[in-house]
This record gives structure tokens, sequence and C-alpha cells, in this order.
């Protein structure tokens, strides 16, 4: 399949001009770009000590050509972004062609896939109860994106490919590829570990099920147990070393269903479960014979599911209390639950082609990319991003 070699540099360059006019339109004091920025020059100047998830604030150091000028530093930040996001289109691309192409027409499969991996760029809740109560889109609900925070930008293509290789792992076992979950592992720990919290909970159980206690278990469980070495470390860095912004020292807890902007009454949890995830959910009322089989669906699944357990019963507390910190894993398992919903829907368009319940779950993932269009304008228009 011939592909456009200028279309993702422009995708580049749009996305740069996007988290640029993000970083612009938030209000200081609300703004974590521009924060995150600061961080970099404040580790880079030895004001601040250098984190314990340090790669995302040195690699902004690192394309700012280590100047500590704030302009400088914001545009780095803006650029690693943009790269991040532009693999992580590239990366759904991949996936889509690979079932939509029917080999009839390269330049079609070619855009289709394209267009369906910009609109998962775009993919959003549909804010219900939130917005008639409070006008928030994104607080209080199940967001599968966001535009405003850089780490869990930045992480978002590492996830996702430890998602991958994992779930391969589990599908077709190599042991080669421990070494990848490794790397990936570091990655996601040392930039910004809430998806590895998912991820260590999740994916034992599942090479245990699938193995037993065979080698293979043993063999595919060691990376994890490093990954859990390379936490304790952050976490000592984070929490047990001395904050010079703060005499108070911050730490996490065991604290169920902790008071938080995020979620500040309960009662609109269930309606922000269904109104947020309304196209999986959708997907796999009408195809549970199916879903129910899937390995790729429990995964995904579990994943949303613990996810959410974690952002439910593990709080912070000390100045880092308020920062929402165990939420971003919910954005990631999120979206993956609607890449895997999506993926199947299509795979269903060729084999059954435009049946009437293929084209109503259609209908409904539009509707939710239209809700992360508006989104998106919106927060450029008003720097409210709640």
């Amino acid at each position: 399949m011939k592909q456009n070699k200028l279309l993702l540099p422009t995708v580049f360059l749009l996305l740069c001009v996007a988290y640029m006019a993000v970083l612009a339109a938030i209000p200081d004091g609300y703004n974590d770009m521009r924060e995150h920025a600061a961080f970099a020059r404040e580790m880079l100047s030895g004001v601040r000590p250098t984190a314990g998830n340090f790669m995302f604030y040195w690699l902004v150091n690192i394309v700012s050509l280590f100047s500590g000028n704030i302009r400088f530093s914001e545009i780095s930040l803006c650029l690693l972004l943009a790269g991040a996001t532009t693999y992580r289109l590239y990366w759904s691309q991949k996936k889509i062609v690979a079932v939509t192409a029917n080999g009839k027409n390269s330049r079609s499969d070619y855009w289709l896939s394209f267009g369906f991996a910009v609109s998962l760029l775009f993919v959003f809740a549909i804010p219900i109860p939130s917005y008639s109560l409070d006008e928030f889109m994104y607080i209080g609900n199940y967001v599968p994106n966001v535009w405003h925070n850089s780490t869990v930008l930045f992480v978002f293509p590492f996830a996702l490919l430890l998602f991958e290789q994992s779930y391969r792992q589990l599908t077709q076992y190599d042991a080669q590829r421990n070494n990848w979950i490794l790397l990936f592992i570091f990655l996601n720990v040392f930039i910004k570990p809430s998806y590895f919290f998912v991820f260590v909970s999740v994916y034992p159980l599942l090479l245990l099920l699938k193995y037993k206690l065979k080698k293979e278990f043993w063999q595919g469980i060691l990376p994890v147990m490093i990954g859990l070495v390379f936490l304790g470390l952050e976490f000592w860095s984070i929490y047990l070393t001395k904050d010079p912004f703060s005499n108070e020292k911050s730490s996490v807890i065991f604290q169920p269903f902790y008071s938080s902007p995020l979620f500040p009454d309960l009662w609109p949890m269930p309606y922000a479960f269904v109104f947020s995830l309304f196209f999986p959910l959708l997907y796999s009322a009408f195809n549970f014979n199916i879903v129910r089989k899937s390995q790729l669906f429990w995964f995904s699944s579990l994943s949303f599911i613990v996810s959410v357990f974690i952002y439910l019963f593990i709080a912070e507390t000390g100045p880092r209390a308020t920062h929402g910190n165990f939420y971003w894993q919910i954005v990631i398992c999120t979206w993956i639950c609607f890449f895997v919903s999506l993926m199947a829907l299509l795979k269903d368009f060729k084999q059954q082609g435009n049946t009437f319940k293929n084209s109503l779950l259609l209908s409904v993932y539009g509707v939710q990319v239209m809700m992360g269009i508006i989104y998106f304008v919106r927060l450029c228009a008003t720097g409210n991003y709640y």
C-alpha cells in the first residue's frame, strides 16, 4: 500500500500548533503543560531535584538544547507531545488498515484507515450528567483523550506498545519478546507510571491463567518483577526524599472513595460510566457471545476496571493530594477499550457489510468523536479543560 510521505510530517506540524494553542489557552495556575515545562527548567538549574518520573522532563531539556529558556522549553514540550501523538496515530492506522484493507483499492484503504486513526485522537465521553450539573465535559467522566496533561500524553504510545506486546505474549509466547516488554515497562515507569499500575495488576493474572506455573509464566513474570523494582525506586524518589518546595511530605494511602473534585459526589458515577463508554458497552452488548470469548476484550476490560478501582481506592496525601495522579490510567485504559471495540466493528463491516447493527454502532462512535471535537474547540476557545 503506497503511503503519502508528507502526511505524517503534516500531522506532526498540525499537532504542534494544536498543543501550542492549548498551552496558550489554559490560564496559569491550571496549566499542567506550562508547569511541566517549568519542572524541566528547575531540574536543569538544580532548583528541583530530578524526579522519579524524570524521562519526560529531561527530554524537554534535551530538545530545548539545555537552554533553560521559558519559550524554548515550552516549544520543546509541544514538539515532544506532537511526536508522541503522531506515533499513536501511526500505530493506530497500521492496526486499522490490517483489518479494513480489501486489496482492491489501496489508496481508499489508506485514507479510510487514516481517517479512523485521526478519529481516535478525538473520541470522547458523552458528558451526561456532568454537563447538565456543572457544565463539565471532562471532570466526572471516564475520558479516552485529554489535551492538557503533558506526561500522560507523552507516555500514551509507550503504554499502547506495552499493552500490544503483552497481549501478543498471551496469545503466542516468545521468550525474546520479554526484552521488549521490559523496555516498555522501563519507559512507562520513568515517564509516568499510571498505566504500569494497571499492567502489574492484570497481566500477571492473565499470564498465570494462560500458562499456569510453566516456564512461560516464570519467564514472563520476570520483567514485571524488575518493573516493581523500578517503581520502588521512583516511590522512594518522590515520597521519601526531601521536597525543596514543601516541608510537608506526601504519601500514598488506601482510602476508599476519597473525596475528589473529579467525582465529588458518587451518585453520577454509574451514569458517567455508561455515557463515557457508550460505544464499547453497546458493542459488547450487541456482540456478547463473541466478546466473552475474546481474550483481547477481557484484557482491555479488566484493565479498565482495575484503572477505576485504583482511582477509587488509592489516594495521595500532603502537597500532592490535589494532583489527581491516580486518575490518569483511566484515560489510557478507556482509549484502549474504544480502540479494541472500533477494530472489532471494522472487522464486522468487512465480514458482514453495512447491517443495521453495524451502522448504529458506527453512528454512536461518530457521536463520541463529535463530542471530542467540540471539547477540543471549547478548550482552545475558552481555556477551560474541565
